[in-house]
């Protein structure tokens, strides 16, 4: 799924499923990405905030990982003034609870108009593939994706949720090195996930193995830079499973 198509075959023209409408039902649109052949329909255009593009069945296949890695965020099942990044990454890595639901105060409100708070990684992720800011709060500063790799691929900082694809074990240690921000990407970078202990380890292990190293993992952490030298240019310590998820699409 995504959330901008182009209008033409020759991808000069780009639309916002937001923005779309009822002129725009029925049409087929062409995939946002670089040489993707893949042709969309548009989705639920009676409703903005829940508009998005989706692959026609007989559409040739996504050309890349990116083209529907948006997926669909919903906000009317969420109450936008409850999210704080910061609280809910500390509930998450560490179970404890957040002593404040408010964002910055500068809020552009998404008709979130349901009583969920957002409470996964995945749902921060799908969020922030929406949102520029949310609850007063820029999305670009806690989700490191191939959007801002420029901005990343240096090291990362701070607590963030990351999007990598599985490169390979560390030998000897309970430890992973990452495809920051996926596999295949021109010039991209590796990352380091560590384990609490070697049950959380095998855990992640059993999901992974099967991994095709294109499947997207979503990983949240305190995240250090790198030393000189060293072959990643970050990596953070999982404490907990629900630190990380797994994107289908």
């Amino acid at each position: 799924m995504a959330y901008e198509a182009y209008l033409d075959k020759e991808k000069r023209f780009k639309l916002q499923a937001k923005d779309a409408s009822i002129n725009h039902v029925n049409r087929i649109f062409y995939c946002k990405t670089p040489g993707c052949k893949a042709c969309m329909t548009l989705v639920d255009a009676a409703h903005p905030e829940r508009a998005y593009f989706r692959k026609l069945q007989n559409s040739p296949e996504h050309s890349s990982v990116f083209c529907s890695a948006d997926g669909n965020f919903d906000p009317t099942k969420y109450e936008e003034k409850k999210f704080n990044f910061e609280d809910l990454a500390d509930k998450i890595m560490r179970g404890s609870e957040g002593k404040n639901t408010r964002g910055s105060g500068n809020t552009e409100k998404h008709s979130g108009g349901g009583k969920k708070s957002i409470s996964t990684v995945k749902q921060i992720y799908l969020m922030c593939r929406k949102y520029v800011e949310y609850n007063g709060i820029k999305t670009n500063i806690i989700l490191a994706d191939e959007r801002n790799f420029e901005e990343n691929k240096n090291g990362i900082l701070g607590t963030k949720v990351v999007q990598c694809t599985y490169y390979h074990k560390v030998k000897d240690e309970f430890s992973y090195i990452m495809n920051y921000p996926s596999f295949p990407y021109k010039n991209g970078k590796h990352i380091r996930i560590d384990f609490g202990n070697d049950r959380l380890f095998w855990e992640f292990y059993n999901k992974i193995k099967t991994s095709n190293h294109k499947e997207l993992i979503l990983i949240l952490g305190d995240w250090r830079t790198g030393k000189v030298g060293d072959d990643c240019i970050a990596r953070c310590t999982i404490y907990r499973n629900r630190q990380y998820s797994f994107l289908k699409t």
